[in-house]
This record gives C-alpha cells, structure tokens and sequence, in this order.
C-alpha cells in the first residue's frame, strides 16, 4: 500500500514510501546464490513477457517489435562469465598435483615424459553436461596446418646442419637437433634421417595422416577419471619405444579442455594450467599468452622448501614478468602457493623457526619412549634366553620321561628292570633303539599332560642295560627296578615337567605383554612424532606465508621506488612510501598446501607410506582451504552480473508497466496545455542531452591528459637513452663468453626464432632486452593512469551524469506537480530514475573493462614491434653458412641495430599510442551508445507518463497497441510474485470455488503482486475509481478461469483489424487498466 508524501513538496523531487516488492528486496542481496536463482527466476519471465508480444508481431502497428528487442538484449545480459585462473610454475613445482588435489581426483591432468616445454595448455572447467555417461568430458584442440608449416620450418632450420644433412648431433636430446628430430620423429615414425632430409616441411604438412588431425578437436567422454587419464595420456604423452610406428600427437596439440564435476569449479572458476610462454610452439606460446592477459587470477606454485629461500614471491618468476602485473594491474589478484609442505626435517626446521625450547618436553618424552623400547628389548632378549634354557631342560626330561615309560613297559611286561646308568656288569650290556609302540604313544596322547607349548620335541634313545636272553653269563650287578620305584620317578618327571611348562608360559606371556608395550611407546612416540612434525609444518607454513607476503610487497616497492627515482631523482624521497605496503602484503592470498598428504588422508595413493605423516586433518593439507579459495574468486564477478541483469529487468519492467498502464485516454489536458507541457519537456531533453554531451567530452578529453602525462610523456623521455643504448646491448649477444656472450649455437638459434629462445643456459629474448631501456620506466606511469586516474575519469562522468538525470527530472515534473495531477506516474518515473542510476554505474563498469582489455594488449605489443623491425636483421644471420658466418652475423646484427635504433622504439611507442587512442575513441563511443540509449527511454517514458505518448503526434492509439496494452497489464503485475519462491513458498493454487468467493469478498482487494492506491491517496478531483475494478483484479491475479474464458473469445488479428479502429475494444476480455496499478517500485530515488 503506498504512502504519498504532500504533493505541495513535490517540486524538488519527492521521495516515496512504497511496499517493497520481492525483486527490489533481491537487487539488495549479497548472497551470490540468491542472485543468481533470481537470475534464473527473471529468464523465465522474460520469456513470460516475451510470448504474448510476439502474437501481436504480425500486426505491424504495435510497439512489440521495440519490447521484443529490449527483451533479448537483456536476455544476453543473463549469460554468466567465466573467471579464469592461470596456475604458473616452474619444472617441478607440482602444479599438476596441486591442480589434481584442488580438482578432488587423484590424478587428472595429462603429463608428457618428454620435456616440460611441449606441455599444452591445459583448461579445467565444470562439467555441466547432465548425461551419465560423461560425467568426465575432454577436448583436444590441434593447431591448424599454417602453425604446423611455421614449426617445421623451425624444426628443420635446426635438424639440418650446412650441408642439408641430419645433424650429428640429433642424437643428444638436449640439444636444438635432438629436440627437433624427436618432435619430428613422434609425428612421422616411419621417417628415417635421410628420407627427413629429403623432404620439404610443405611435403610433410600435406601428407594424409597428419592433415587429418591438423585444425580438427578431438572429444572425449568418459565416466572416470582415470579412464579419462588413460585416454589423454595417449595424445598427449610421448613414448620411449614406439615399434608400432604410430604417429604421436603432442607436437600437434594446441590446447586441451577438461571438464570435470569438481566442486572447486562450480561456482564458475576456469583453471588453466600453463607451461609458460617460451614454448618452441609459436601457436602454444600465443595460447599461453593470451590466456595470461585473460586471466582475472594468477595462481603462482613454488615448493616451499625453495620458495622462501630463492624469493620467488619477490621476483615472480623474473622482473618482466612483475613488470607485467604492474602493466595490467593485476598483482592484486595474484595467489601464492607454497607446495610440497610435506618435505621437511623436523630438526631442521625446529632449529631454524626457533621451536627447540618449546618441542623439548616431547624430544624429553620421546628419549625416554625410546629408552623403554630398548629396555624391554634387552628384557626380552633375556626372556628368550631363558626360554632357550628352558626348552633345553625340557628336552632333558623328556628323554628321562621316555627312558623310564619303557622300563615301566618292561616291567608290565614281566621282564626284569634296572635304573638307567647303573654300573654295567663286565660282560657289558647290548644297547637297542627305543621305539614307539602303539601302546606306548596311546598311554602318552592319553597322558593329562600337553607338551605342545614346546616349539621342538625329540626321541631319544633309551639305553638300558638288561639281561639279554640269550646273553652274556654273567650276573647283572646293577639293583633292580620295582613298579613303585618307577611310578614315583615317572610321577616325579611328570611334575618336573608340570613346572618347566608353567614357567614356559609366564616367560611367553612376558615376551607378549613386553612386545604390546613396546607397541604402546612406539604409537606414542609416533603420535609425537605426528605432532612435532605437526607443529613444524605448521611453524615453517607461518613463517613462509609471512616472509612471501612481505618479499612480495618489497618487490612491489622496488619496482616503484625505481620508477620513482628516475622519474624525478631530485624530489625522490626512499623514506617516504609511495603507497601502503603492509596492505600490499596483507591483501595476498598464500596457501601453504600438501597435495600428497590431501591424497592420503581422503584414502588415495594407498601406495604410498607415510606421506600424511604430520598432518593431523584434512585442513592441515590446506588444500580445502584454496578449493574454498577457487569457489570465492568467482563471487564478486556473478554478484556484479547477476545484480546487473536484475536492475536491468526492474528498469524495463518499470518502462513497460508505465507503458501498459497508459490507454491514450488518461490525460485531462486541453490539447493546448498538451501541446505546452510538450514543449517544455522537449526543450528539457534538449537541454539533458547537451550537458551530457558536455560531461562526455570532458571526460574524454580528461582521459586524453592523463594518458598524456603518465604514458606518452615517457616515451619521449626514454627513447634516446634506449636508442644509445641498443647498439651496446647487440654487442653484447656476441662478446665472449666470459663476458656474457652467446655460444655460436645459441646465437643463431635466438635468431631463427626472431629473438626468443628458451635454451639450456635459460630463456633469451633479444627485442625484450632492446626496449628493456624503456619498458622499466613506463609501470609506474601507467599503473597510475590505468588503475587510478582513467577510472576516476569514468567515475567522474558517471556522477555528472547522475546529477544532470536528476536535475531533468526536478525539471521535467515540475508541472506536473504543481497540476497535482498524475502523481503515480511521477512516481514511477522518480523510481525508474534510480534504476538509470545502477545502470550508469554498471555502464561505467563495462567502460573500466574495456579499458583494462585494450590496454593489456597494448601492453604487449612493444616487443612485437620491435620483433617486426628486427626481423630482417634475424633472416640475415640465419642463412648465414660456412667460415666466418659468426662473424658476420655479429656484424649484421650491429649494423641493424645501430641504423634502427631510434626508429624501432619509435615505431612501437607509436604503435601502443594508436591503439591507446583507439582505446579512448571505443569508450568515448561506448558512452555515447549508453547517453542515446538512456535519452531515448528517458524521453519515452517521460512523454508517455506527462502527456501522453502519442501527444507529439495528436492521434489516439491504434486499436491493436490499446489491446497489446491491456494484455500485457495483468502480465506485468504479476512478475514479481514469481521471485516469492525466493524467500518462501510459493501459496497453494485457489480453487475456481476460492477464486469465485473472492470476487464476492469486498475485504478482498489486493491481488499478489498488485498495489492498490488508497482512497486518501488519490487527488482530490480526480474522475479515477478509488480502486480497481474487481474483473480487473482478477485479471492481475492472473486468474485461470478468466484466461480461458479470454482464450475462447480471443479474436485474429485479421478480425481485429477488420472491426476497424473505431470499435470499442474487447480488450481480449480485459479490462483496460489504468496507471495506478504496476509493480512495487523500490521507493529510493537518485
């Protein structure tokens, strides 16, 4: 219900108290997520909005044609944009398993065994494909036929040595001929050295095979991971023996596309993996580099063991590269990971991080579990001695207890017994083997006794001495055996044996209880093992993370302080910071991460011992940590499109509602004070289009100074130093070694490559180092003109732009107000003047983006240039050939540069001016699309709202245009409900009974999504109901009833042209509305 404010102070632009509806409640949001539904909720309503629009195209005398357009232009806008996320890092680093882990698979990415530089780049995206058999996509892209051609020219230019033969050395792998015949060898198996020197690099590129793959993308789809890896690996790897002779893909690979269900890429996130831009790929270089200028984040991988210790963070991956970020004022978007935490020597660490105090009480404890250990091993080393002792005394009475068994055998069986080692009679004795009889080993088994526990159990031989039958005449002097004597001894050797068992088992039970506690201390000390390692993981994590921040920030500072000082030597002040750069350090993003130890500890790499050492959870890895990372770099970019399109939407919804809502008939001026009020407002628009046009050239004109001062300025200043210097530094390329020349080798190979080339003694790039003079001295400059002061231009245009909006429109409805007529559509114009004023502010977004993309390639295009002007001095030194051609090329080399010296660097500062104008020129262009854009909507709904659109032209309204209207009023009124589900559920469907009762229920005014005028708030006077009719509610309520009864006497619009204009119209069975019913507008004006 709204609330109007005293008409009396509606001249200087009154501001309203309205219901907020659902879909200004949601523009409000932060919540990514919500936005984005509400994004989703829109589409669906512009294609609402959309259908009956196009019934009405046919006719010809509609405004549907306008609508339907500014309906797809803002159906574009709903497409989401991708936030790209370049990984760099050095051979080695572990990009690929980081990238794995932050992907949540155990591996991914294809690798090539080969040499680091023919990797690809590789792009991760999220998998949106609904289809179960792809839960895993891939695309190989192949460079086309023209790149290839380019390679092997290159590829040759160091295969065949002078003569047009295979070069000898092609056989050492690291050198330019070894790495030529292998790319060329994988493509072509079956080539031979001679056969590859007898062919032209135009032959090889027409041969079927090869031609079949160039320019073409390969997709592949899998439902594992690992089958995806398996199907990559086969393009992308190279292999050692290849006796089938088939064609390997690699050389020929441009990029490759991974789409996977990750849930790090979910909210939009694009990581692509890059190998640098010193590939001896031309086309994989491009790619590289261009991702690199795309790139709204730059994750940067370094082992922490040499991250600190080689101050990656400080010199990024060399000066050039920082100098970059600067240049495309990217280094705020810069993420920092230190992997491989996992290498670490924890008294190394304890000693360096200053920990040994602290860790001693465990190191204490840990001495003393170890003291233990070698405690109970030394007791069960005397445990197992004793055992030994007692399993020789076990044996002992087990030869007894068998001796004396078999007297006892003897005795039963009635023969005379003598006591074992009694004297011998002097005829002697006859020993026999003792045996087991069947009725000897039943009585043992039978026996109560177990002698199992006993790990070895031998016969004896029982020797006793007894008279033999038919033996010796002489009388046995040895005494006698009784069956008593026997039993005892036996009874007596069961006892001992009794006791040698018992003791057996106490000194195994304590070897075991021994053996569990040395278990029990090794677990403890394992445990604080885990938690010292733990804590020096942790401790050296803090401190790499702290360190990298700050070399950061001191490398920042360097690169100013040394802009600065030769910007102005005499006013340059080392003490005074040139911006805050505690800020700089704290504002980087360092993730100190484990993507081994993340492996384990989720139950991958089970072949793997002991690398989850030291971490306590998955959090310790931090690889969760930069997942949640990857997720975020997204939100700001989707809250900015979505909240876009959303104001967009509100601000069309407006137009067409004041557009609907107005039959042509509402107006109750005279068609002279119709024909005045039109030329007041028209001489406003005049007016708000030349103080526009006035901020607009002013602004652009601010752009061109300041671009002026902090670019184009320096170049003047620096080209002579450049130039003076440019002869020495070619000089330099040829100068002996030992003071820093090039060999031979790596000369013309440099120069085969018109300057750059990534060798074994590291990367060279000779136009770089020419205009090297210069582009040290631009970052500064242009930093401050591209990240500051251009955008402060914009800003500045946007705000004039905001103040002449408002200015019109104290002006324009100044009449009406003082009339007291038409306030809601002065209200909705006062609410629809807002919604212009998020939309300038969006404009001016759009503008700083372009700026930032055109400049980012002018950027880049220095050394290009210079590259162009070389490139005749770079052919010269490579055709040279035989004795002498050092020399010569050295001489070449010199002469060039010094004869171009200034031109060159004149040449590419003219170059990135033109496109820096050009630059300004799409702005300017950009911004006056948005003033004619703006003025033209603004004139529409302002002469639409105050006069009566068709007042310019004094005619009524087609017959059709009133019934397109009508149609589209209930529609309208409707939108917002559809974002109720946003925040609650959506209410149950009325009955027709419900529906019917409600017709008949006065209390019942307010149809969902309508906003009906009170009777207080209507001018006094004013010929307008004081509410609206009940058909016409129900036809807002979007009542199914009604709309099959409107579907059934719905006529052609062959048969509405027919009945001609001068009938009253049926209005498809709906009433016309008038202009107090229309969406819940926010209630703030600009």
């Amino acid at each position: 219900m709204a609330e109007v404010s005293n008409p009396a102070d509606a001249g200087t632009l009154p501001r309203q108290t309205v219901d907020a509806g659902y879909l200004q409640r949601l523009i409000k949001e932060t919540a990514t997520e919500r936005l984005e539904a509400g994004v989703a909720v829109g589409v669906k309503q512009l294609e609402v909005l959309k259908a009956p629009l196009v019934e009405f195209l046919p006719a010809g005398t509609t405004q549907a044609p306008q609508w339907i357009k500014s309906i797809e232009e803002l159906e574009r806008l709903s497409k989401p944009t991708r936030t790209i996320v370049g990984v760099v890092g050095n051979t080695g680093a572990g990009k690929s398993s980081v990238i794995s882990a932050v992907l949540d698979e155990e591996r991914l990415l294809p690798t090539n065994c080969m040499r680091a530089c023919t990797a690809s780049p590789t792009e991760i995206s999220y998998n949106y494909s609904d289809d179960p058999n792809e839960l895993y996509r891939a695309e190989v892209d192949f460079i086309i036929a023209e790149d290839w051609l380019k390679d092997l020219r290159s590829l040759f230019s160091d295969l065949l040595d002078g003569n047009g033969e295979v070069s000898r050395e092609c056989t050492n792998q690291d050198s330019d001929a070894g790495v030529a015949y292998a790319k060329i060898r994988a493509v072509y198996p079956s080539k031979t050295k001679e056969s590859m020197a007898l062919s032209t690099p135009e032959d090889m590129v027409r041969e079927a095979a090869v031609a079949r793959v160039l320019g073409t993308t390969k997709k592949l789809r899998t439902t594992t991971s690992a089958a995806l890896y398996r199907q990559l690996q086969e393009y992308v790897d190279s292999r050692e023996k290849n006796t089938e002779k088939r064609i390997e893909y690699w050389p020929l690979i441009k990029v490759v596309r991974i789409y996977t269900k990750a849930s790090a890429l979910s909210t939009g996130a694009c990581l692509v993996d890059l190998p640098g831009v010193q590939d001896s790929n031309a086309a994989r270089a491009a790619v590289a580099a261009n991702y690199m200028k795309a790139c709204t984040g730059l994750w940067i991988v370094a082992p922490i063991t040499r991250a600190v210790d080689d101050k990656t963070a400080k010199s990024l991956l060399g000066d050039s590269f920082r100098r970059q970020l600067k240049y495309d004022g990217t280094y705020s978007a810069v993420t920092f990971i230190c992997s491989k935490t996992d290498d670490i020597s924890e008294t190394e660490a304890a000693d360096s991080l200053g920990l040994t105090e602290d860790l001693a009480p465990s190191w204490r404890t840990i001495d003393e579990l170890e003291d233990k250990v070698e405690d109970f091993k030394r007791q069960i080393k005397e445990l197992k001695d004793e055992k030994s002792a007692c399993q020789e005394l076990t044996e002992k009475v087990n030869e007894a207890w068998d001796q004396w068994w078999e007297l006892k055998e003897e005795l039963d069986e009635g023969k005379t017994v003598y006591a074992p080692g009694s004297p011998s009679s002097p005829g002697g004795k006859r020993k026999r083997q003792v045996t087991d009889s069947p009725a000897r080993r039943r009585k043992r088994q039978s026996s109560d006794f177990d002698d199992s526990d006993f790990s070895t159990s031998e016969a004896s031989d029982g020797d006793s001495d007894k008279e033999n039958a038919g033996g010796s005449q002489e009388e046995d002097t040895r005494p006698v055996l009784t069956k008593e004597e026997i039993d005892e001894k036996i009874e007596s050797l069961k006892e001992e044996k009794k006791d040698l068992r018992e003791r057996k088992k106490g000194i195994e039970e304590k070897d075991r209880a021994m053996r569990a506690q040395i278990k029990e201390c090794n677990a403890e000390k394992e445990a604080l093992m885990d938690e010292i390692r733990n804590i020096c993981i942790q401790g050296r994590n803090e401190y790499s993370r702290g360190a990298i921040k700050q070399d950061f920030a001191m490398g920042i500072k360097e690169l100013d302080q040394e802009n600065a000082a030769e910007e102005d030597e005499d006013n340059f002040d080392p003490d005074v910071d040139i911006r805050d750069y505690d800020a700089v350090a704290q504002s980087l993003p360092v993730f100190c991460v484990s993507s081994r130890a993340f492996q384990k500890l989720s139950g991958r790499l089970q072949r793997d011992r002991n690398s989850s050492s030291g971490f306590l959870s998955l959090e310790d890895t931090e690889i969760p940590q930069l997942q949640a990372h990857a997720r975020k770099l997204t939100e700001a970019g989707r809250a900015a499109n979505a909240r876009r399109f959303l104001n967009s939407l509100v601000q069309l919804l407006n137009s067409m509602t004041m557009w609907a809502t107005n039959d042509g008939t509402r107006s109750s001026m005279t068609d002279k004070e119709k024909r005045a009020e039109e030329t007041n407002i028209r001489a406003q628009l005049n007016k708000l289009e030349q103080d526009l046009d006035t901020a607009l050239q002013k602004c652009y004109a601010d752009m061109g100074r300041q671009l002026y001062e902090n670019v184009y300025a320096n170049f003047d200043k620096y080209i002579p130093a450049a130039a003076a210097l440019a002869s020495q530094t070619a000089t330099g390329w040829g100068a002996p070694r030992d003071m820093g020349g090039l060999l031979w080798a790596t000369y013309k190979a440099t120069c085969r490559r018109y300057g750059v080339y990534a060798g074994a003694a590291g990367p060279k790039d000779f136009n770089s180092e020419l205009f090297n003079p210069i582009s040290r001295q631009l970052p500064s400059g242009w930093e401050r003109a591209f990240q500051r002061r251009l955008p402060d231009s914009l800003n500045a245009f946007v705000a004039r732009f905001k103040a002449v909006l408002k200015e019109f429109h104290t002006a324009a409805v100044k009449r009406a107000v003082d009339r007291g007529s038409d306030y809601h559509g002065v209200n909705m114009l006062g609410q629809q003047l807002e919604t212009h004023g998020h939309g300038l502010v969006d404009i001016a977004n759009q503008a700083v983006a372009t700026m930032q993309e055109r400049q980012r390639d002018a950027s880049r295009s220095f050394t290009p240039t210079v590259q162009e002007v070389m490139r005749p001095a770079y052919d010269g030194c490579t055709e040279e050939r035989g004795p002498g051609s050092f020399k010569r090329m050295k001489a070449i080399m010199i002469d060039h540069v010094t004869r171009n010296q200034e031109a060159m660097f004149r040449t590419a500062t003219g170059h990135v001016q033109e496109a820096l104008d050009a630059m300004c020129k799409e702005i300017r262009q950009q911004l006056e699309d948005c003033i004619a854009e703006k003025h033209s909507a603004i004139m529409q709904d302002y002469l639409a709202v105050l006069i009566g659109a068709e007042a310019a032209e004094h005619k009524g309204l087609p017959r059709l245009e009133r019934m397109l209207r009508a149609e589209m009023v209930p529609i309208l009124a409707g939108i917002d409900e559809a974002f109720r589900v946003l925040y609650e559920k959506p209410p149950a469907k009325p009955e027709p009974a419900q529906l019917e009762a409600a017709k008949q229920d006065p209390a019942v005014s307010d149809a969902p999504g309508i906003m009906s005028i009170k009777n207080e708030d209507v001018q006094e006077g004013s010929s307008r109901p004081d509410t609206p009719s009940e058909e016409m509610q129900d036809a807002a309520a979007g009542s199914p009833f009604e709309e099959e009864q409107v579907e059934d006497k719905k006529p052609s619009l062959e048969e509405l042209e027919q009945q001609g204009s001068s009938s009253a119209p049926s209005n498809h069975g709906v009433p016309v509305a008038d202009d107090r019913t229309f969406i819940k507008p926010e209630p703030e004006v600009c």
